[in-house]
């Protein structure tokens, strides 16, 4: 059996939305899910006297699990921890070897807790492909058409992250483009950057591909705007060694791609 999907569930809509996604994506490669949830009830949890965080008994957490369950397609595991958020997710990467780690992200622009926690420290020690699905995304996912955001620089995948990009691209039957940006003023040529996806395999055998260098002023504006003229579909980005830490959702490309998407983003962790 193909290895799971992880998604991190707080019963929020932008955890739902997420949900949505993962149990389209599972279905496709006809891989298992697993919906973690973390009771947060620690006084020592920094959210625990803002009331941000909902106090539910055990019986309600086992009905809004229930109710998301109810209609899934796909085999499901459920956990439930006590541990604190980036060691509960850890725990799970760990016992379930996941495929793929699925968030849903509010519709403001600031990471929520589960981005802002759990996938930096994540990625930093065990990189596994993020998607994040804004709460704002298509209700019925439309993955057919994909955006790559990609530059000259060369990058390497692992296997496993490459695997599961072919297969799903495959499953979606997916037209790619790969986007380029440059400024204004310089050469919109865009076949080094495609070259370098193809050469990292993520692309390789695929017919439909097309590349646009896209002119902008801002590398952030340019991938959205890329994004959003292919059809708004999926969005993947490369997440190099030095993104994938701390500065992955504060300071770099990915970061403020990742906040600002209107649509789902796949970030694919690169090798150092």
């Amino acid at each position: 059996m193909p290895a799971p999907l992880l998604l991190l569930t707080d019963f929020t809509p932008a955890a739902d939305r997420g949900l949505a996604y993962a149990a389209a994506i599972a279905a496709e490669l006809r891989a298992p899910l697993v919906l973690l949830h973390v009771r947060r009830t620690s006084l020592l949890d920094p959210e625990a006297l803002s009331g941000r965080i909902p106090h539910r008994s055990e019986g309600e957490i086992a009905a809004e699990l229930s109710s998301r369950t109810a209609t899934l397609t796909v085999p499901v595991t459920v956990e439930i921890s006590n541990d604190i958020l980036e060691n509960a997710v850890a725990a799970a990467v760990e016992q379930h070897q996941p495929q793929l780690i699925v968030l849903g992200r509010p519709d403001y622009n600031k990471p929520d807790e589960l981005i802002d926690t759990t996938s930096l420290n994540l990625l930093r020690h065990s990189p596994v492909p993020l998607l994040v699905v804004p709460v704002m995304a298509p209700a019925k996912p439309n993955l057919c058409r994909v955006t790559i955001g990609a530059d000259n620089q060369s990058f390497s995948l692992s296997p496993q992250v490459v695997e599961l990009g072919q297969r799903l691209l495959s499953a979606f039957n997916a037209t790619i483009n790969v986007a380029h940006v440059v400024e204004p003023e310089d050469d919109d040529t865009s076949s080094l950057a495609c070259q370098q996806v193809e050469k990292s395999g993520l692309t390789a055998g695929f017919q439909r591909v097309t590349m646009r260098g896209q002119r902008h002023l801002h590398p952030i504006d340019g991938i959205l705007a890329a994004a959003e003229e292919d059809g708004g579909g999926l969005l993947i980005l490369i997440a190099r060694q030095h993104s994938i830490l701390q500065r992955l959702f504060y300071q770099s490309v990915s970061a403020q791609v990742v906040r600002r998407s209107l649509g789902p983003v796949l970030v694919l962790p690169a090798q150092p």
